[in-house]
C-alpha cells in the first residue's frame, strides 16, 4: 500500500504544530501547510490518506472541511484542539471528524488515533467497492433477463394468450424494480462520497414529468389505476440534471403505483407556486389514494432502508432507497421534497424547486 500520506493543516494552532513535531520521525509522509486554502492546493495534486486539521480557538471546529474533501480522495479527518477547549470536543465529531485530539497528546496516542481512522476509511472503501462490484454483477444478468422476457412478450417467438402476456409484463416490472434499487444504492453512495457529477441543463419540468409519466402508462393500465395529470406548459426553465431528475419522478410514480389499489387514483401536477419561504417556485406533486403513511413514520420516510410498516401493495416491499435517493437529488438542486399523508386516505409527495437567479 506504500507510505501513508498525511496532510497537517496548522491554522496557527499549537496542537497541529505538536502533531508535526511528534510525527517528523515517521512512519508517515508528512505535508505541512498553514491554511485550509493551501491544503486545497495540495489535495488537488497529491493523494492524501488523512488530514490532521488544527482547529483555531473560538472558530468553527472543522474550517473548510468540505473544500478539503472535494478532491474525492475522501481522507480521514482528525481534528486537533488546543488545551482548555473541552466543550468543542463533541462538535468536532458532529461536523465530520473521525476523531478529535486535545493537546497535549503523546506520539503513541496520536499514532493510535491515525491508525484507527485509517482503518475505518479502509473499511468504508472496501464496502463501497463491494457494493459497486456486486451491483454491476447483478445488473448484467438482470438486463439480459429483461431483454429475453420482452422478446417473448412481444410475440417474436410465437403467439401468447392474454394471461401469459400479463405474467411476462409483471416479470419485467419486477426486474426493472430491482435494477432501480441497484441504481439508487450506487448513486446514494456516490453522492455521499462526493463522487457523482450533476450535468445540469435548462429543463421544463412539466415536459420532463410528461415524458416519465408516458413510460408508466402500461404499468398504470395493467394495475387498473386512474391517472390524472395537470401539467402547466409555460413554466420557467430550471437548471436540472435531466437523467437524475427523471429517476426522481420515476421513483415517486413507481411508489404510487405500488401502493395504490385497483380502482384507485394517481394525480401528477406541475405548476408555479409559493415555497415555504414565500418565494415563487416550481412545484411537482404526485398524490395517490393508497394506504397512506402513519404520522409517526413521516419524519423518517426519506431515510435510507426505511419502509413504512403499513405500506402494503402489489410487488415487493422495496429497499427503502428510492425516497432517500429522491431527497439527495432534490437537495442537490437546492430544492425540497416533503410528504403529506393520512392513513387510509393516501399520500402526496411535493417537490419544490427555486427559480434560477436572474
Amino acid at each position: 500500500m506504500g507510505i501513508k500520506q498525511l496532510l497537517i493543516v496548522t491554522n496557527n494552532t499549537a496542537a497541529a504544530q505538536l502533531a508535526f513535531q511528534l510525527l517528523e520521525a515517521g512512519p508517515y509522509q508528512l505535508h505541512l501547510v498553514s491554511t485550509c486554502e493551501e491544503a486545497r492546493s495540495v489535495i488537488t495534486q497529491q493523494r492524501v490518506d488523512a488530514i490532521l486539521l488544527g482547529s483555531p480557538p473560538y472558530q468553527h471546529c472543522l474550517p473548510s472541511l468540505e473544500h478539503l474533501q472535494e478532491s474525492g480522495s475522501d481522507p480521514a479527518v482528525i481534528a486537533l484542539l488546543d488545551a482548555d477547549e473541552q466543550e468543542r470536543y463533541l462538535d468536532c465529531h458532529k461536523q465530520g471528524a473521525l476523531d478529535c485530539l486535545m493537546a497535549p497528546f503523546s506520539v503513541e496516542r496520536l499514532v493510535k488515533s491515525i491508525e484507527r481512522c485509517l482503518a475505518i476509511k479502509s473499511l468504508e472503501r472496501e464496502k463501497r467497492d463491494f457494493i459497486s462490484m456486486l451491483s454491476h454483477d447483478l445488473k448484467n444478468p438482470l438486463t439480459a433477463a429483461i431483454g429475453s422476457i420482452d422478446l417473448v412478450r412481444e410475440k417474436r417467438l410465437g403467439p401468447l394468450n392474454r394471461e401469459q402476456g400479463s405474467y411476462l409484463l409483471s416479470a419485467i416490472e419486477s426486474c426493472n424494480e430491482v435494477v432501480a434499487m441497484i441504481d439508487n444504492l450506487l448513486d446514494i453512495h456516490r453522492l455521499e462520497a462526493g463522487r457523482i457529477a450533476f450535468h445540469k441543463t435548462p429543463v421544463n419540468l412539466s415536459d420532463l414529468a410528461q415524458q416519465v409519466v408516458a413510460g408508466f402508462h402500461g404499468m398504470i393500465k395493467h394495475a387498473q389505476i386512474h391517472l390524472q395529470t395537470q401539467l402547466e406548459d409555460d413554466l420557467p426553465l430550471l437548471d436540472l440534471d435531466r437523467s437524475k431528475f427523471s429517476r426522481v419522478i420515476a421513483n415517486l410514480l413507481a411508489n404510487a403505483v405500488k401502493f395504490t389499489p385497483c380502482g384507485g387514483e394517481i394525480s401528477v401536477r406541475c405548476y408555479c407556486g409559493v415555497s415555504a419561504a414565500s418565494n415563487v417556485a416550481v412545484m411537482l406533486s404526485i398524490a395517490d389514494t393508497g394506504n397512506g403513511i402513519a404520522t409517526i413514520e413521516l419524519p423518517m420516510i426519506f431515510d435510507r432502508f426505511v419502509q413504512a410498516r403499513n405500506q402494503t401493495g402489489r410487488g415487493s416491499g422495496g429497499s427503502g432507497l428510492g425516497l432517500a435517493f429522491c431527497k439527495m437529488v432534490v437537495e442537490a438542486h437546492n430544492g425540497t421534497i416533503t410528504a403529506d399523508s393520512r392513513e387510509g386516505v393516501g399520500s402526496e409527495f411535493t417537490i419544490t424547486l427555486p427559480l434560477p437567479e436572474q
